[in-house]
């Protein structure tokens, strides 16, 4: 409560402090939609083919954005004027006269920021990221004494100036003390409302989650995407990525710390006694396919598709009567296509199981980093980009989210689409939080390969979806088959509601994925189309793997592939091995790929191998690197800790490992050893980025 018959000073220095801040916040806003629009006029390309309903969208968007960051930069200002209201009254008065510095100080960093941005956004044709903090990190003389001879610096600081100077005289244009006093009531409801307005504002949003840089997303335009962020948004972002990953300077230091000297000695833990020297090295690990002859007269259309929260787990409890978890998937998965049971994520985590599915990479985050503009040769797209194929990634998502749009664009996909550009084909799509649902994705995949087939081009396309996840819901319109979550019993670690609405997204997204192969069937597409499905991790929340006997589990996820007749040439599904995401790519490379340079990954699946052993970068036991066989399993490759087999399924913490078992732990350590290397020296850029 405020005490207006003892704090009468004091509540006039916060109802100043209050006016003022909250009139600079509609300035600072103002003056960043203004310099959005100034950004379109000056930078528009010429025909710009988005509707003008995504550049309003665009503006609308923005303009959340910037209050948002207004509501940051000042809201802590009034709340901790209001705290010193319970304090004497030369703090509040002290706290009012800093009060035009900080102001000066916010403005200054958001005019700046602002033409920061209009200067870097015409040259690389996209808002500030992190290639801003090369003034640090190259010449930085002579980065200055560029921008010093290309660019108006004293026009721009007269510019910098003036625009401070009339936002801070508009903020105190008719300031005086109110000469009326309010009661407590009113005064409480109105420090009330002022307080709760910011922290609303500096979230973005009264929905479940705050507003995000996924939100950013508001069009299938790259332009229209790009006018978003404003000048410190972007900055921010910037920070954030260059914060997310920084792996030192040393390109062996993976190496080291999985017990190897040099490459030389991880590669002849592999049996290569060939090599001699690190380029001896790096010539073992790029490989050529075999010659297919059916590849070469057909080149075939390849699709993967990343499921959201596609456990293995939960198929243990299918049931095609009583709880049916497949929809028009089960025929796939039960003898029309190949279903790999022991399979492994290679994380456990939807971006860094993508960064491993598509780059083989131990090191994630790795395309949000600092390091993310490099051009990785690892990358699962280059192999098909240089045979002529038209690389799409499509997701019912955002592409904003963790920067897909420009990270897979580096790493050779041609396109990278996502809810917008379905919403253009679709306007009736339905969706969630996430993005849209499932069943819009894999039609629109479905019609890029038909629009594919029609123009003569071959297709490699991953998909990525969302439905499967927190908030769990399926759209209205979907009637799911019969459930029953009691049939998991024990395992159950949710409420049987709870554990319902888990099951139905489950069974949505299969369905859904059925439901696009029967389509590409119908359409006489599946004979010419190699198909990929797996996870991302596990299924979360509704079954919990406290420890380390359901290890297989904890981290297993289903792989389904088709490939058709003609382009098996004589292999053979080995669907009993142990496998994991690094074999997708080798299998699909080795069917639709003549005689082309692929990086070394893992393994085809339709051929043969001895002892094979699922390999995985997921973490446990308190370290990197997993891998599981007949053998058994080792965890935190580093310094393994091993585990055998109890009556053929739990796993059991041993501490006298056969000596297969410690020999395939030796190997799959030298694997993630080269790995981390060759990965390593690619992001320090010792080694060029890939044609």
């Amino acid at each position: 409560m405020i005490d207006t018959g003892m704090t009468v000073s004091r509540w006039e220095h916060w109802r100043e402090i209050n006016r003022q801040l909250w009139r600079l916040g509609l300035i600072g806003v103002a003056t960043l939609t203004l310099m959005r629009g100034l950004l379109l006029w000056m930078n528009v390309p010429t025909p710009l083919t988005a509707p003008t309903s995504d550049l309003l969208q665009a503006f609308w968007m923005g303009l959340r954005f910037d209050a948002k960051i207004m509501a940051v930069l000042l809201g802590p200002w009034l709340l901790i004027a209001t705290l010193l209201l319970a304090l004497p009254r030369p703090f509040i008065a002290l706290w009012r006269r800093l009060w035009l510095p900080w102001a000066l100080v916010c403005m200054v960093l958001v005019n700046l920021l602002s033409l920061v941005n209009h200067f870097f956004f015409s040259f690389y044709q996209g808002p500030i990221n992190s290639l801003i903090f090369g003034l640090f990190e190259d010449d930085t003389r002579a980065v200055i004494d560029t921008v010093w001879s290309d660019y108006p610096l004293l026009a721009l600081l007269v510019a910098l100036a003036g625009m401070t100077g009339a936002q801070l005289a508009w903020m105190r244009r008719g300031g005086r003390r109110a000469s009326h006093r309010l009661g407590w009531p009113r005064a409480s409801a109105l420090v009330a409302v002022s307080l709760i307005a910011l922290i609303g504002l500096g979230r973005g949003s009264l929905g479940t989650f705050p507003l995000r840089e996924m939100n950013m997303a508001v069009s299938a335009n790259a332009f229209v995407n790009d006018l978003v962020p404003s000048g410190p948004q972007a900055l921010y972002l910037a920070w954030q990525e260059r914060e997310l990953n920084n792996i030192g300077d040393n390109p062996q230091s993976g190496l080291e710390h999985y017990g190897f000297s040099s490459p030389v000695e991880a590669a002849r833990a592999l049996g290569w006694t060939e090599v001699d020297d690190a380029e001896d090295v790096l010539e073992r690990m790029t490989l050529t396919t075999p010659r297919r002859s059916a590849a070469e007269e057909a080149p075939p259309h390849v699709v993967v598709s990343l499921m959201e929260s596609w456990g293995r787990r939960p198929l243990d409890f299918d049931d095609p009567n009583n709880n049916d978890l497949l929809g028009r998937l089960r025929p796939w998965l039960e003898g029309k296509a190949d279903y790999f049971p022991h399979a492994l994520s290679s994380e456990n985590g939807t971006h860094p199981s993508l960064e491993g599915l598509l780059l083989d990479t131990p090191i994630s985050p790795l395309t949000q980093s600092r390091y993310g503009y490099r051009r990785f040769s690892t990358s699962a797209a280059l192999p098909y980009q240089r045979a002529g194929y038209r690389t799409v990634f499509l997701t019912a998502g955002s592409v904003q989210w963790r920067d897909l749009d420009d990270a897979l664009k580096r790493q050779g996909f041609d396109e990278v689409l996502g809810s917008s550009a379905i919403r253009e084909r679709f306007p009736e799509a339905t969706g969630g939080t996430w993005g849209l649902d499932d069943e819009w994705m894999f039609r629109t995949g479905a019609e890029l390969l038909r629009e594919a087939d029609a123009r003569g081009e071959k297709v490699m396309l991953v998909m990525l979806s969302i439905t499967n996840h927190p908030p769990y819901h399926v759209p209205d319109h979907y009637a799911p088959a019969p459930l029953d979550v009691s049939a998991l019993g024990d395992a159950l670690a949710v409420s049987p509601e709870f554990g319902t609405s888990i099951l139905e997204t489950y069974q949505y997204a299969n369905d859904a994925m059925g439901g696009f192969l029967n389509r590409l069937e119908s359409q006489g597409l599946l004979d010419h189309t190699l198909f990929a499905a797996t996870g991302d991790h596990n299924s979360r929340s509704i079954i919990q793997y406290p420890d380390a006997h359901d290890l297989f589990d904890q981290f297993g996820v289903p792989i389904l592939m088709w490939l058709p007749p003609r382009y098996r040439e004589g292999g053979t599904a080995q669907r009993d091995d142990w496998t994991s995401h690094r074999d997708i790519f080798p299998t699909l490379w080795a069917h639709s790929l003549s005689q082309a340079e692929i990086p070394w990954e893992g393994r085809d699946l339709f051929a043969a191998a001895e002892s094979p052993m699922a390999l995985s970068f997921n973490r446990q036991d308190g370290g990197a690197g997993m891998m599981v066989s007949e053998q058994g399993a080792a965890t935190n490759l580093a310094q393994p800790t091993f585990y055998a087999w109890q009556d053929g399924r739990e796993l059991a913490a041993t501490e006298t490992p056969a000596d297969a078992l410690r020999e395939q732990a030796r190997q799959a350590r030298a694997v993630l050893a080269l790995k981390d290397w060759r990965i390593r020296r690619q992001a320090l850029g010792e080694a060029g980025p890939a044609d």
